[in-house]
């Protein structure tokens, strides 16, 4: 009985002992503005106890302990360790964190923490990069990095997206554009959608970017997309609404200035008008100033109003469904963007769908797989592009026609060329663009330290285009004109590219007292093939427009195929002790099928190391304010092989006719087009980087800085052959070109109460020349050696003519000067050299049209559940030449722009333009000079978004996660010196010159919504 009793007791005494042992923690995990956070990591101090926040960002853990200490910790912020005293739930408000040295950055085929990085790498999140709400993902990292220049050059659907440049020019006549692999695979930028992507990395320096070797030279940017996440499945919808209108446009003039300027320019020219025609042509300038226009008697035709729209809409639309288990996870999304354009059949849609899926078959592997899907369509107007056809409403004259004639046939035009009619009834051009991706990864960990992974992925894009034109019928003053064109056409066609990656790569990582080492090497291949076809015909019968319709006489077609492979091997060794001192050592081993045998492979190496300081003793004194001081320093070789298909080979074309036999009959034949030379390999580049990291007070202030020098050499040259030797000369290894460039970000970080807010800033420069074309500058001077590539040559000037004798005793080019025209001085001296006489030997070096001292400003904040972004852009210097349409009054007899009314008379000396001539008499006036070279320096409002997000009270009654609703800015202000009507940072190009896309200037609205 007794023994019972004592049992009794001491099973009560432990049932209380447990009892008052196990404690429930329970409580909920904030972010700054009061948004619950979801997946946050709650562990128990010293154990193995823990769990993730809910869809509310609670959590619930049970602890054996009397006073557990719990760690929080989510991605982005400083990990709260917290003593738990008390049953009541917690509220923990997590703190930005600004340095986050532990965070993983993405490099090549693996993930590294920031604090041990020795290479160049600059990195962005998805939260910057969707927040810009734009159709293109090159455009919206525009900016967010320094070193990496980004320039959108055209606003047209489709074409938007922006040239992006790492640390300067790579090469001349090779690709330039870095690679772009999306998890491990090349890809379009501009196909990505913005919505599934984790991060953004860019490789700028040879340490990091040299493991990929061959294809590295122009920088590498690696894009990782969304994984699943362990917990509660989430669906996420973001959606946005844009009016889209162009930045910037000149402004043709009206009929009566026209006329006007005209009459003006034959008699400041000299020419002879006879009264009569004087009389008419005055009659003409009164009437079209003082009546309007009937479109029969009188045309003044507003082109640009008839032709282009006042504004465009884009809508974007996206939906997220992610989450798991510990055994397996998924993320699937879904998006569409819809975009207008400036005038009607102008119009780009894509539709992205991925689905990323993780299982962890046991404790030491799994598998993942990442499938995508992406199909656009691009259509445009039949006859023309969209840019010639927004041009030609620009410049084309008002008095030719009515852009649609009173018996409702389309106007005239010129020769029946009328941008109205292309743009809506010229037929239209249809692209539609279909890619499929399936990618496959298993990795294996069977022992600590050891992984194993394996990779293969298949990208299969395909093309098919659909391109018909059809007459439409002009009318002038009510008489039929005929059609334009005269006949019909239709032209079908189709590509298709498929490539094949695989890889085989293995890393093993170790500890040893104070010392890491891990190692990485790894197997990878890829190939291509491409193929295609077209088919063409014209004259169709009843508007049935099919290849099977036609006219069999004017029926064409064709296609071509071409495949290429790559093979590689390459390894990685990094070591470091007490993450103080920092070691890289980088290697690759290419071979291409684009060269012989004998110059296939190439190796492309690469050293870097790091000193962290701030771990030094005899700066410990200074731990209480210095997060971090890190130099590093870099070398290595890279290469570029993306040079197109087998350059060595000599070229032979069909299409050519041979006499032969004694009857002397011509037989089809073909010939060789271009020399061959089977000994070019890889153009190749030395980089060598020097940079410093510091982290101050806990992040409220960070600096990164950069100095580099990168040699491109052996660079693919072209050299002029003689006349007579009747074909293209062969590619060379023979150029060398330099690049030297610093870069630097600094930011701040701060949280006050309720109140938050950041800054960061970057500033780069990259000064490039060409070193070594053995002496052969081109004839154009685009490429004269000591200077920079496409840098600017042309003439000094010394304003205008004043009168008759200036121009007798000034230097000139032609006998053609008169005064108002532009003067130039002589540069060029010698014996034997007229003083008088302007030629080619005068032309000086005039500029870069390579940005230089681009800086960026991102401005953050946060009050409450308001957040503000704010991003301001600009390029310090920058030299662009205009010509043609956009420089010339009347060039290609087109009208005036409202600018250029601004010429010389002899009372207006200091006019922005010489005196006012017909084009054939300005040839002197318009040759390319210091006066039409323009500073293209530019500062822009580039971006500014404010949000905001409903409480979470009312989020919860209305059944949904949150709720963010927001507005939109982009291209808002510019300020800079450029031509009038035009923008600073578009490109401009044309048979006409000077023709342009303008970029566009957005005003968006749109909302995030969770469940």
């Amino acid at each position: 009985m007794k023994n019972h009793f004592l049992l009794t007791v001491l099973l009560l005494m432990l049932c209380s002992m447990t009892m008052y042992a196990q404690k429930k923690i329970t409580g909920q995990v904030l972010e700054p503005n009061g948004q619950a956070i979801i997946g946050a990591t709650i562990l128990e101090k010293g154990t193995t106890n823990g769990t993730i926040t809910d869809f509310d960002g609670n959590f619930e853990l049970t602890s054996t302990s009397e006073k557990p200490i719990i760690q929080v910790s989510y991605i982005g912020y400083k990990t709260q360790t917290i003593t738990v005293t008390s049953n009541k739930p917690l509220v923990v408000t997590m703190k930005t964190d600004a340095i986050m040295l532990e965070e993983a950055v993405v490099i090549g085929y693996a993930k590294q923490k920031k604090a041990t990085l020795t290479g160049a790498v600059s990195s962005v999140s998805s939260e910057n990069i969707t927040k810009r709400s734009v159709a293109s993902l090159s455009t919206a990292l525009q900016g967010t990095m320094p070193g990496v220049t980004i320039q959108q050059t055209s606003g047209q659907p489709g074409s938007d997206g922006s040239t992006i440049r790492v640390r300067g020019i790579g090469s001349i006549n090779s690709d330039q554009n870095p690679l772009v692999l999306v998890d491990g695979i090349e890809m379009d930028i501009n196909q990505v959608d913005a919505n599934t992507i984790e991060s953004v990395s860019v490789l700028k320096d040879a340490a990091s970017a040299s493991i990929y070797g061959s294809r590295a030279s122009n920088g590498v940017i690696l894009i990782t997309t969304k994984r699943g996440k362990e917990g509660k499945v989430t669906t996420t919808y973001s959606g946005y609404v844009t009016i889209q209108r162009p930045t910037n446009m000149p402004e043709p003039v009206a009929a009566w200035e026209y006329l006007q300027a005209e009459l003006n320019s034959w008699d400041n020219a000299g020419i002879t008008v006879t009264e009569t025609q004087r009389e008419q042509q005055l009659k003409l300038i009164e009437e079209q100033r003082t009546l309007k226009p009937d479109n029969w008697n009188r045309y003044d035709t507003n082109w640009k109003e008839e032709t282009l729209k006042d504004n465009a809409i884009m809508h974007s639309h996206n939906v997220t469904i992610s989450g798991g288990t510990d055994k397996l996870s998924f993320f699937a999304s879904g998006s569409y963007m819809g975009q207008e354009g400036l005038i009607p059949n102008d119009e780009y849609n894509r539709t992205n769908i991925r689905l990323n899926a993780d299982a962890k078959l046991t404790s030491w592997m799994k598998v993942g797989i990442e499938t995508n899907l992406r199909q656009s369509e691009l259509t445009n107007p039949g006859m023309g592009s969209p840019k010639s056809i927004i041009n030609q409403a620009l410049y084309m004259l008002p008095t030719l026609s009515a852009a649609r004639e009173l018996d409702g046939n389309w106007g005239y035009g010129k020769n029946g060329l009328n941008p109205t009619a292309m743009a809506n009834a010229s037929g239209e051009k249809k692209t539609r663009s279909t890619e499929a991706l399936v990618n496959g990864t298993i990795t294996l960990t069977p022992i600590k330290g050891l992984e194993l992974k394996g990779q293969y992925s298949r990208r299969q894009v395909v093309n098919r285009s659909r391109s018909l034109t059809t007459p439409y019928t002009t009318s002038l003053k009510g008489q039929v004109m005929g059609t334009y064109p005269a006949e019909d056409g239709l032209n079908e066609s189709w590509s298709q590219t498929i490539r094949n990656y695989y890889l085989a790569q293995g890393s093993y990582d170790m500890t040893i007292n104070d010392h890491y080492a891990k190692v990485l090497v790894g197997f990878q291949a890829e190939d291509s093939e491409y193929s295609s076809f077209y088919g063409a015909k014209k004259g169709f019968d009843l508007g049935r427009y099919y290849l099977d319709n036609g006219d069999g006489a004017t029926a064409t077609s064709g296609g071509g195929a071409n495949s290429w492979a790559m093979m590689s091997g390459f390894a990685r060794l990094n070591y470091n002790y007490k993450q103080k001192y920092l070691l890289e050592v980088t290697g690759r081993y290419d071979g291409s099928s684009r060269f012989t045998k004998a110059n296939r492979w190439g190796f492309f190496p690469s050293v870097s190391a790091g000193w962290v300081m701030s771990q030094e003793n005899f700066l410990q004194q200074a731990s209480d304010y210095l997060d971090i001081l890190k130099l590093r320093v870099s070398y290595g070789l890279l290469g570029n092989q993306n040079i197109g298909n087998y350059p060595y080979a000599a070229v032979i074309n069909p299409g050519y006719g041979y006499y032969l036999g004694d009857k002397k009959e011509l037989v089809p034949g073909v010939a060789q087009t271009s020399l061959s030379n089977a000994d070019i390999s890889w153009e190749k580049s030395r980089q060598l980087d020097f940079g410093v990291d510091l982290s101050l007070w806990n992040g409220l202030l960070a600096v990164t800085a950069d100095y580099y020098i990168k040699d491109v050499y052996d660079m693919l040259m072209r050299f002029p052959l003689p006349y007579y030797a009747g074909m293209q000369p062969a590619y060379t290894n023979a150029g060398d070109m330099t690049n030297k460039g610093w870069e630097i970000s600094i930011s701040h970080k701060n949280q006050i109460g309720d109140f938050n807010y950041g800054v960061t800033f970057t500033l780069n420069d990259n000064r490039n020349k060409v070193t070594n074309l053995n002496g052969l500058n081109s004839q154009d001077k685009t490429l004269v050696e000591g200077y920079p590539s496409q840098g600017i040559w042309g003439y000094l000037t010394d304003g205008y003519y004043l009168d008759w004798d200036d121009v007798a005793n000034s230097p000139k080019l032609s006998n053609s000067a008169r005064p108002g025209f532009v003067k130039y001085k002589k540069v060029y001296q010698g014996e034997g050299v007229d003083p008088l006489l302007i030629d080619s030997r005068d032309m000086v070096y005039l500029g870069d049209p390579f940005p230089h001292f681009e800086y960026g400003v991102n401005l953050t904040a946060g009050w409450k559940n308001f957040d503000f972004t704010a991003f301001i852009q600009g390029v310090g210097q920058r030299s662009t030449y205009m010509s043609g349409i956009g420089l010339k009054p009347f060039s290609n007899g087109a009208n005036l722009f409202r600018h250029q009314m601004d010429s010389w008379t002899p009372d207006n000396l200091d006019a922005e333009y010489p005196i006012l001539v017909p084009e054939a008499n300005s040839a002197d006036n318009y040759v390319k000079s210091d006066k039409w070279v323009k500073d293209a320096s530019y500062c822009r409002l580039k971006n500014v978004v404010l949000g905001y997000t409903l409480p979470q009270d009312i989020t919860k009654k209305m059944g949904i996660g949150s709720l963010r609703v927001y507005v939109s800015g982009q291209n808002l202000l510019t300020f800079s010196k450029f031509f009038d009507g035009y923008d600073p940072e578009v490109s401009y190009s044309g048979s006409q010159g000077g023709e342009f896309y303008p970029i566009m200037q957005t005003f968006t609205f749109g909302l995030d919504l969770k469940f």
